[in-house]
């Protein structure tokens, strides 16, 4: 049979005043260790858009009217998400979106060839670069509706920082002139 404890008589090491005062200042220490400042934010990445009526396009057989009978394919871009790493170099802008294509009656073949573009747009508003890009979607045997998802990294040099968030990236369906010319058009005539 153990010996219960005598709780009458102070026992030494836990209720010594200096270890208190010790255990004390250690807490203290502690905590004034754990409320350090918060981290900055990460830097402003440069924005990332859809150009305005540049999402969709729609093609039509070479030399045809823009009938329902010469519809080859339909599209829209979606879905638009970007980040962004800066470096030495500059910023790089990592861009990921979607784009889908609804067949047409005209559409020879399983896929529609896509073009698109991504331009850079300096804080004056002065276009830097743009670069035209293309992508092929292609039908499943039996399905109208196709799509796929794509990612690339548009790099601003000597972008920093502290600038990156003036600057803007566009994306957009790369129009031919027929298309262009359609759209420019008053809808009631």
């Amino acid at each position: 049979m153990a010996a219960k404890p005598d709780l009458s008589r102070p026992d030494p090491v836990m209720r010594s005043p200096v270890l208190l005062a010790t255990v004390g200042l250690a807490t203290l220490l502690l905590a004034a260790c754990s409320t350090s400042a918060p981290p900055p934010p990460p830097p402003t990445c440069p924005t990332a858009l859809l150009l305005q009526g540049a999402e969709r396009t729609a093609s039509y057989r070479p030399g045809s009217e823009r009938r329902p009978d010469a519809l080859r394919h339909l599209a829209v871009m979606t879905n638009l998400a970007n980040g962004c790493r800066y470096g030495e170099e500059g910023v790089d802008v990592d861009l990921a979106f979607d784009l889908i294509a609804e067949r047409g009656p005209a559409l020879a073949g399983d896929s529609a060839a896509l073009e698109f573009f991504v331009a850079t747009m300096a804080p004056s508003g002065e276009i830097l670069s743009k670069q035209v890009l293309s992508s092929d979607v292609a039908f499943a045997t039996g399905e109208d509706v196709a799509g796929v998802s794509e990612q690339l990294t548009v790099r601003l040099p000597a972008v920093t920082p502290e600038q990156g968030g003036s600057y803007s990236l566009f994306l957009g369906f790369q129009l031919d002139d027929a298309e262009l010319q359609e759209r420019l058009r008053p809808l009631l005539r």
